[in-house]
């Protein structure tokens, strides 16, 4: 139940706002709402840096802890820092927190 309700809230997000996902939940039931991840672990390679914009984009493998598939999105950086030896192409490791409701890059690192 908790799986169909992530993914009903990421159609959901998706289909509203035409862009990436939100860490928001959207859930009907009667039942307490099901807890959101506040952070979640994430793998994939980068496709572009937006160092201007403060934002990198990732075509990332699924991330289970948010019932989301492999895809690729943009993401906002905590900092400018994080992209200190990053480029196109890295496989990366990241972390992913929520923002308002947004998810944003907090740690990230090249694999070696």
């Amino acid at each position: 139940m908790k799986k169909q309700l992530m993914l009903a809230a990421l159609a959901a997000a998706l289909a509203a706002s035409g862009v990436a996902p939100a860490f928001a939940h959207q859930g009907h039931d009667h039942a307490a709402p099901a807890a959101v991840p506040q952070s979640a672990e994430g793998a994939g390679v980068v496709r572009a840096i937006d160092a201007r914009n403060n934002r990198i984009t990732i075509a990332h493998e699924p991330i289970p802890a948010l019932g989301w598939p492999s895809m690729t999105m943009a993401f906002e950086l905590h900092s400018a820092n994080l992209l200190e030896g990053v480029a196109v192409g890295n496989r990366v490791n990241f972390t992913l927190v929520n923002h308002n409701g947004q998810p944003m890059v907090s740690a990230l690192s090249v694999q070696r």
